[in-house]
């Protein structure tokens, strides 16, 4: 089912389905050879494989929902706060994997920080929070959070919270800590 050839297949076997579909007037009674292969197509469809192909489609569509999101966030800061420091764009592919109601809410609060230029700390202040509460919190891990998580995490270089911040998702609180400890000393 991995194979690529036979994903890729799948994937023109789809196209062409949808294309006949769109295009194709009513198939003339007599016309055998391209009913059979309407007939092979729909086959093939309806076949055990269908769903790896929806698969990978809600894997598109969720993989276009976060960059939509993430050009959303870009483009607000930058209006909002004017350039983005390092720091400030090493969260926003984590945050752009936000569900859309949680990736709202953090907009409109974000809408309620004073604007311009000065304002960057907040805005880092804010998007860990977002980070610890939906990595953390929601995880119930709460009780384990080093007291220090924001502060320590907006003391990385961009370069090792953009490292650390893609690692997240997989790590343990336990792992976390080290890690931190170890990019701090």
């Amino acid at each position: 089912m991995d194979n690529p050839l036979r994903t890729n297949a799948l994937e023109l076997l789809y196209i062409l389905q949808a294309n006949l579909q769109a295009n194709t007037p009513p198939i003339p009674a007599g016309d055998d050879e391209d009913q059979e292969l309407v007939m092979a197509i729909r086959y093939a469809m309806a076949a055990p494989h269908a769903p790896l192909f929806q698969q990978h489609l809600e894997a598109a569509k969720q993989q276009g929902q976060e960059e939509g999101q993430r050009i959303i966030l870009e483009s607000f800061l930058q209006v909002r706060f004017g350039e983005s420091d390092p720091l400030t764009l090493a969260f926003i592919p984590l945050i752009s994997a936000l569900p859309v109601a949680e990736f709202t809410v953090l907009l409109v609060q974000l809408s309620t920080l004073p604007a311009g230029q000065n304002e960057h700390q907040q805005v880092q202040n804010l998007l860990a929070q977002t980070v610890r509460e939906k990595w953390f919190i929601q995880s119930g891990q709460l009780e384990q959070l080093p007291v220090n998580l924001i502060p320590d995490l907006l003391a990385l270089s961009p370069e090792v919270l953009s490292s650390l911040l893609a690692e997240l998702p997989q790590l343990s609180m336990e792992e976390l800590t080290a890690r931190l400890a170890q990019s701090l000393t």
